[in-house]
C-alpha cells in the first residue's frame, strides 16, 4: 500500500502555503470495514476512502495551510483528531511498527522509481539511513533492520512466517469464504467474534492452525472433503497438545 497524500501537497509545501507531515492512521470502530467519504475530503488523505478496522493506513497529511494561498485551509489531519472512531498515529516507533507489519514496504517510498519528495519525508520523520532502492522484497533488510531498531523489536522468523500466511489467505479467500472456514476451526465463539471481525483478523486467527488442518477446512467449505476428517485431524492436534502440556509439567 502507498503512501498517499493530495496531489498538490508538495507544491504547497514548496511554495511554504503549507506544513506537511508523515502519519499513520487507523479505524477503531464498532465495524469490521468503514467506508468514509469525508476523511479523504477533509483530513487531506489521497487514499480509497473505505478503512480496516485496526489497519494502519499511511499518508503525508497537512498540519497546517496558509488561509491567504489556499481556500480550503480547514482541511488537514486535525479533522481525524477531531473523530472518536479514528486514531492518529505520530510517533516513529508506531510508524516503524506498522511499516514491519507489511508484507512489503511502500513502493513509491523505497523500490525503484519512488517518488523523491515522499521518500524524502518519510527518511527524515523516521530518521532513516538512506540505502539505496529497493529491486526486491530481498533488497528490504537494510531498511527493516533500522525499522526494528526504531521500534524497538528483534526480528522474529516465526511471526514474519505468520504474517506472510495471514495475508495469503486475505488475498485468496472472500470475507464470506474465510468466515465459513474460521467457523469450521473455532471451538466457540468467543475465540474470535465473526459479526464484527476483519478478513485480516479472521486471517490471523487461521494461522493458529498448521497450514496442512487450514487446507482440509478449505476442501471440507467447498465440499471437497468430509467433515468427519477435519473434526478427526482437530482432536488429533489436541491430544498431542496436551501430551506436550503434560510433558513440560512433569519436568
Amino acid at each position: 500500500m502507498p503512501v498517499s497524500t493530495l496531489p498538490s501537497a508538495q507544491e504547497f509545501e514548496e511554495k511554504r502555503w503549507a506544513e506537511i507531515e508523515f502519519v499513520g492512521f487507523r479505524y477503531i470502530g464498532p465495524n469490521s470495514m468503514k467506508t468514509d467519504r469525508d476523511i479523504p475530503r477533509r483530513a487531506g488523505y489521497g487514499g480509497p476512502p473505505k478503512f480496516q478496522r485496526g489497519r494502519v493506513y499511511l499518508g503525508l497529511l497537512p498540519t497546517w495551510l496558509d488561509e491567504d494561498h489556499i481556500a480550503n485551509s480547514n482541511l488537514g489531519v486535525h479533522a481525524l483528531e477531531a473523530r472518536t472512531d479514528f486514531e492518529v498515529i505520530y510517533d516513529p516507533e508506531r510508524l516503524a511498527k506498522a511499516l514491519l507489519s507489511r508484507n512489503y514496504l511502500p513502493p513509491d517510498v523505497f523500490y525503484e522509481g519512488f517518488d523523491r519528495w515522499k521518500r524524502q519525508k518519510v527518511l527524515e520523520k523516521l530518521d532513516l539511513e538512506d540505502k539505496g532502492r529497493v529491486f526486491e522484497k530481498d533488497d528490504e533488510e537494510p531498511y527493516r533492520e533500522q525499522l526494528r531498531e526504531i521500534a524497538g523489536v528483534e526480528q522474529d522468523d516465526d511471526a514474519a512466517v505468520s504474517q506472510q500466511r495471514a495475508e495469503t489467505y486475505v488475498g485468496r479467500f472472500s470475507r464470506s469464504k474465510i468466515t465459513e472456514i474460521v467457523k469450521l476451526l473455532r471451538d466457540d465463539t468467543d475465540e474470535i467474534d465473526l459479526r464484527t471481525a476483519g478478513q485480516t483478523d479472521m486471517a490471523e486467527y487461521l494461522t493458529r492452525f498448521d497450514p496442512d488442518v487450514v487446507e482440509l477446512a478449505v476442501d471440507v467449505a467447498t465440499d471437497e472433503a468430509d467433515p468427519d476428517d477435519l473434526e478427526a485431524l482437530l482432536e488429533e492436534g489436541d491430544e498431542e497438545g496436551a501430551e506436550t502440556d503434560s510433558d513440560d509439567h512433569s519436568e
